[in-house]
């Protein structure tokens, strides 16, 4: 694939959709491809990593404590929130085939935002709509927890 190629997979991506295509083509050119065997873990739950992965190519298991909650193909972008908040992963993601990723360094994404501000900003406020989304998705949710039983007085078997 070449850099022209991920430039465009990065463009696909919710938080990067908006970003000028000249910050784009640094972060494609700078990023390191990385190739998974099938059982490899990208992302482990509970556990800091450095880098985010975009998927180029193959399939990963994504799990939340050890059960599995989804897959993720190609422009798939998984742990873009913990790398750049430098949190541990919510979730862990782990090649069911070979898996190439384009692997994004929190360092290299730090300097690019640091570098230039416009592309850290567009890529913030598109992270802030995301949560904003999550919140609102959530604040749905509200009215059937106030109209649910609690989960006083249930026993257990």
């Amino acid at each position: 694939m070449s850099v022209r190629a991920d430039v465009e997979t990065f463009r696909s991506i919710p938080i990067f959709s908006g970003c000028d295509p000249v910050h784009l083509q640094l972060l494609a050119f700078s990023a390191q491809r990385h190739p998974f065997a099938a059982g490899e873990t990208l992302l482990k739950q509970g556990i800091k990593s450095s880098a985010a992965f975009l998927v180029l190519s193959g399939r990963a298991e994504l799990l939340s404590d050890d059960a599995p909650i989804g897959s993720a193909g190609p422009g798939a972008m998984l742990g873009e929130v913990a790398m750049i908040a430098d949190l541990p992963s919510n979730i862990t993601a782990r090649a069911s085939e070979p898996l190439q990723a384009s692997r994004i360094d929190r360092s290299l994404f730090m300097r690019l935002a640091s570098e230039y501000p416009e592309f850290g900003a567009t890529v913030f406020a598109a992270l802030a709509r995301k949560l904003d989304g999550a919140i609102a998705d959530l604040s749905g949710l509200r009215p059937a927890f106030d109209q649910s039983r609690g989960f006083r007085g249930l026993r257990s078997s």
